[in-house]
């Protein structure tokens, strides 16, 4: 790809969740079971829905709630919730609502004895995460959210990313992602509609091109030097050291760099799929012209070769709202495995 302006299209939980079954609470449910029929979910993937009594959302009792479910998503350019909430009382939880992709049911009654949250999977459609909360009385819910909302909101979250997982693995570019495996040394699950835009001795760069947004892949390998490699300096100083030399902008001199002057990126550690990786996430620009958007960078050590293995998502769509496409990211870099341990 010569210019970064053309690669972006023409657009210029834990221990204590308890996990049960999937009880039929309708007999038209049952039936669609028995006949191994479930409707579809419905409404849009960054909406959650939250059965509770509105004037106890709405009041202090919902403030943890929303500060847990609707906090800001991390490394966006304008601030975004990372769901959008949608209360409903009970008596207006019908065949309407209970379709929808991921509800928030919060009961409350004197059996309760022990305040807990129970998580269910597929309950009224497929695919769907419902969380319930049961507690004795709303004082305990408020409580219940401060002290373990933040798992409730993940569970949320890996709930999407296993949607568009399922989905990326049917429609799967086996050519991209061979070529990963053969190059890099990684199994990465990469749908159809990317493509390698430029492929060099250590760094490939795979774009996907929309109407109204595009998205890519940057990845690239170095050698492991010591303790500093996973290091937020390091990895911003790597990161731009690849992108100035590989990824160009639309104007003379112009190339993609990590933003520090506005923000600084997110750093940390995490497992996924049994291997530790390292997070960066924040913003990208390009320097010496205006274009930018949200990246995210997992990178993994490959002890057998002693190389380090960056993989960094990022998204391009001015005008537009950019969490949902940055989920869609964080699913395919939820795939990461070192290739000699996955089956490719």
């Amino acid at each position: 790809m010569k210019k970064l302006l053309t690669g972006f299209s023409i657009i210029a939980v834990m221990g204590f969740f308890l996990i049960v079954g999937c009880k039929p609470e309708t007999r038209k449910q049952q039936q669609q079971e028995q006949d191994g029929v479930m409707p579809s979910v419905t409404g849009r993937t960054g909406e959650l829905v939250v059965v509770m009594d509105t004037n106890k959302f709405n009041g202090e009792i919902g403030v943890p709630i929303k500060k847990k479910l609707s906090a800001v998503f991390k490394g966006l350019p304008q601030p975004e919730p990372i769901f959008d909430l949608i209360n409903i009382p009970h008596r207006a939880f019908d065949k309407g609502f209970r379709t929808h992709r991921n509800i928030l049911r919060v009961n409350v009654a004197d059996k309760y004895t022990e305040p807990r949250f129970i998580v269910r999977k597929n309950v009224y459609a497929k695919p769907q995460t419902l969380v319930e909360a049961q507690v004795p009385d709303y004082l305990s819910i408020k409580k219940l959210f401060e002290n373990r909302g933040d798992d409730v909101a993940q569970r949320f979250i890996e709930g999407i990313w296993n949607r568009y997982i399922k989905l990326y693995k049917g429609m799967r570019n086996r050519g991209a992602s061979q070529h990963l495996k053969e190059k890099f040394g990684i199994s990465l699950v990469i749908p159809k509609g990317y493509k390698v835009e430029k492929d060099t001795s250590n760094f490939t760069w795979i774009a996907k091109d929309a109407p109204r947004y595009s998205q890519g892949f940057l990845v690239y390998k170095y050698p492991y030097s010591g303790e500093r490699t996973f290091t937020l300096g390091f990895q911003i100083q790597i990161r731009d050291r690849f992108t100035k030399k590989f990824v160009p902008g639309p104007s003379p001199n112009s190339y993609m760099i990590t933003e520090t002057e506005v923000t600084t990126p997110y750093f940390e550690e995490k497992v996924v799929n049994n291997h530790k990786v390292h997070e960066m996430r924040g913003l990208w620009k390009v320097e010496n012209d205006f274009m930018g958007g949200p990246f995210v960078s997992y990178s993994i050590f490959d002890e057998n070769t002693g190389n380090v293995v960056n993989i960094d998502g990022f998204v391009y769509a001015p005008r537009f709202d950019k969490r949902d496409y940055v989920r869609q990211i964080e699913a395919i870099l939820q795939t990461l495995e070192l290739a000699r341990e996955s089956d490719g």
